[in-house]
């Protein structure tokens, strides 16, 4: 079975404003690759609430000034998410609310899937734990998290679909 998590990070609230991308691909439960992007806003999105993105991800207009934007690089994440079986996100609404909106933008074919929500499974599962913040869930089931990265949020949200299997 082949998983793919994404995790996207934003500039602002607007889903538009992604400016960094993570994927995790698992083919029988084993990660075999983790590409990861920052990119650039399009035009008249890409404004960096700065006290929100240092406090949660760091990244600033500077890091993805010079970087591609979405749609250069939507037809290697397409094709991923096209070949999965399941493509998964903690609290995948955010998530595919952005994927869809840049596709939308980019007036680029939105791919057929699968998918779950990593945060709605650990709901279910963990009913003891103190919350299901992707990184609470990460520590209990033993997985090293740089959170707020989306490279490493994508795959503790992969490894979280296996612990939940």
């Amino acid at each position: 079975m082949k998983i793919v998590a994404i995790d996207f990070e934003t500039a602002n609230y607007s889903p538009l404003s992604a400016c960094a991308i993570g994927l995790a691909i698992f083919e029988d439960h084993q990660l075999v690759e983790s590409p990861y992007w920052l990119i650039k806003p399009p035009k008249g999105h890409g404004w960096f609430i700065e006290e929100w993105t240092q406090d949660i991800h760091g990244i600033g207009w500077f890091d993805v000034c010079q970087k591609p934007e979405f749609g250069e690089i939507a037809q290697e994440v397409v094709t991923h998410l096209a070949a999965a079986d399941l493509v998964v996100a903690h609290k995948a609404s955010f998530d595919l609310r952005v994927l869809h909106a840049l596709l939308e933008h980019f007036q680029i074919p939105a791919p057929s899937f699968q998918h779950q929500c990593t945060l709605q499974l650990a709901r279910q599962t963990w009913l003891d734990l103190p919350n299901h913040q992707l990184s609470t869930i990460a520590a209990h089931i033993g997985c090293d998290l740089n959170h707020h990265h989306a490279q490493s949020d994508a795959i503790a949200a992969g490894r979280v679909m296996l612990a939940v299997k």
